[in-house]
């Protein structure tokens, strides 16, 4: 670590104070108002003049939302920790990929960031612990991972709960998206940083199985693949099939050994799973939409970061979520005619209307069992 004289390190202090204090639109005078600090104090800290006080930093970081921390921030801090438990080899991860990159780039160095694909981090549950505790900086995944933090999550992320996408993306707008999930997670130390995400992985689904599925009557007793939500879990109870929990990285070889003999898998991810090689049969569901990818980072970390860092990793985030679209509307339709055309995989096309119907029926008898989420469902299916 090398060492700063107390002029060096005045003089970087009082840029942060002046960067952050611009970004918040405020003048010396507003600053100096807020923290009952002289006006020309307020001037000698950011021309480097005078070293400040702990606690002055202490009033100073109060008034500009900045932590301690953020005052004596190494730039050449090491790679954050990007955790997710999705293949990198699939459209979304392709997309993180390249938002790592862009961010590295845009933040010049300041933000490095080290991806860890496929679960090597543990599950979205455990990934999501370590975030709120700080021991990794930034989590991608479906949203209804958040469940735990904001219940609501359970029931609006299941299949089929939207008309289609115009209808999902005027939720991820809504106030009630802002009050019961942004405003809920960012209480637990969670931001995401792309609350109305762009991050398309398709527009349809396919269950994978071991025996022909027409209609949604033909999943009673199957084995059917679930995260690990109460929410997920009651659906396919209500569908008669037997939900069993399986992380992403154990997919392929819990249906190779029979642990399950159905799952449903988003557009976004047919190619890098493989699961060709050993499904029987593939049904296509067309939902209309699939869920978008949100980012989320440790909010303590990110108000360490220097604003134009700050702005970089949302801009960049945008940008990553057009990329990763672009190659969804690109690839999902061809990776769906390879099932059959490249693999000779049997592709059922069914009754779209009676899964749709199906699906809602179910998803309206769990939400009837909690008042939050039967007030939600109604406000939703309104907007």
């Amino acid at each position: 670590m090398s060492v700063q004289s107390n002029g060096e390190l005045s003089k970087k202090i009082g840029l942060r104070i002046k960067v952050a204090r611009k970004a918040q639109k405020m003048r010396q005078t507003d600053l100096a108002g807020t923290t009952s600090l002289p006006a020309s104090h307020i001037s000698e800290l950011e021309r480097g003049a005078r070293l400040p006080t702990i606690p002055t930093l202490r009033k100073i970081g109060a008034a500009l939302n900045r932590p301690l921390e953020y005052f004596f921030h190494d730039m050449a801090s090491p790679p954050r920790s990007f955790g997710m438990v999705i293949h990198l080899a699939s459209i979304d991860g392709q997309g993180i990929a390249h938002f790592a990159r862009l961010v590295e780039k845009r933040t010049n160095g300041e933000v490095k960031l080290r991806v860890y694909h496929s679960s090597e981090l543990g599950s979205s549950r455990n990934q999501l612990n370590a975030l709120i505790e700080g021991g990794i900086h930034i989590f991608i995944g479906e949203p209804h991972c958040f469940e735990t933090y904001a219940p609501l999550c359970g029931s609006v992320f299941l299949p089929y709960y939207f008309k289609d996408r115009n209808h999902y993306n005027r939720f991820l707008k809504s106030k009630i998206f802002n009050e019961e999930i942004v405003q809920k997670l960012l209480k637990k130390g969670i931001r995401l940083l792309n609350p109305a995400s762009n991050w398309e992985l398709g527009s349809f689904e396919v269950l994978f199985s071991t025996k022909p599925i027409f209609c949604p009557e033909d999943l009673k007793g199957l084995k059917l693949r679930t995260y690990p939500s109460q929410t997920a879990i009651q659906l396919r109870k209500i569908l008669g099939a037997e939900p069993v929990v399986v992380d992403w990285d154990g997919l392929y070889a819990a249906f190779e050994q029979g642990q399950i003999n159905a799952l449903l898998i988003p557009a976004g991810y047919l190619a890098a799973l493989k699961l060709h090689r050993i499904a029987r049969y593939a049904t296509l569901l067309r939902t209309g939409y699939t869920l978008n990818l949100t980012l989320a980072v440790n909010e303590h970390e990110f108000s360490k970061l220097s604003p134009s860092a700050q702005d970089a990793l949302l801009e960049t985030c945008e940008e990553a979520g057009e990329y990763c679209t672009g190659l969804a509307n690109k690839k999902t339709e061809a990776d769906l005619a390879a099932l059959s055309e490249k693999y000779g995989l049997p592709v059922i096309q069914p009754d779209q209307k009676l899964w749709r119907e199906t699906f809602v029926g179910a998803i309206e008898q769990i939400c009837s069992q909690d008042k939050t989420h039967q007030d939600a469902f109604e406000r939703i299916q309104r907007l």
